[in-house]
């Protein structure tokens, strides 16, 4: 997937919402980061990707109401810095089908060079900011 702005559209299949606070992973059962796939284990550090989509008949809807919650995606700590700073600049994610590694060397091509731009990634301080 290419850089694009953020837009809205009609129609998602899915969206979702993240909080942006590094978490530690506190199940036994590890998950795959949704970006560069490797796995995050217990003890480890995650931003949590809550997912919705809209209801397909009324008895979701009686269920859930408009929006029928997914599983929930993580992002592990290597990729994490590279997710706040890409949503903090409103560019277009692709998550689940962009590693965000390939988009920041993408970024960097694109804008780096040219103009002399290096894009500073944020750190994670206790307290729950990226600064």
């Amino acid at each position: 997937m290419t850089i694009s702005c953020a837009i809205e559209c009609d129609g998602a299949a899915w969206w979702w919402s993240a909080n942006m606070r590094l978490l530690p992973y506190e199940k036994n059962r590890g998950k795959r980061c949704c970006s560069c796939g490797d796995m995050v284990r217990y003890g480890a550090k995650y931003i949590q990707v809550e997912r919705w989509r809209d209801y397909a008949n009324d008895i979701e809807e009686r269920i859930y109401g408009d929006e029928v919650p997914l599983a929930s995606w993580v992002v592990c700590e290597s990729c994490a810095p590279i997710f706040v700073k890409f949503y903090n600049m409103n560019v277009d994610l692709g998550l689940g089908v962009t590693n965000l590694h390939n988009l920041l060397v993408e970024f960097e091509a694109l804008y780096g060079p040219s103009v002399g731009f290096k894009l500073k990634l944020p750190t994670y301080q206790p307290g729950g900011i990226w600064v």
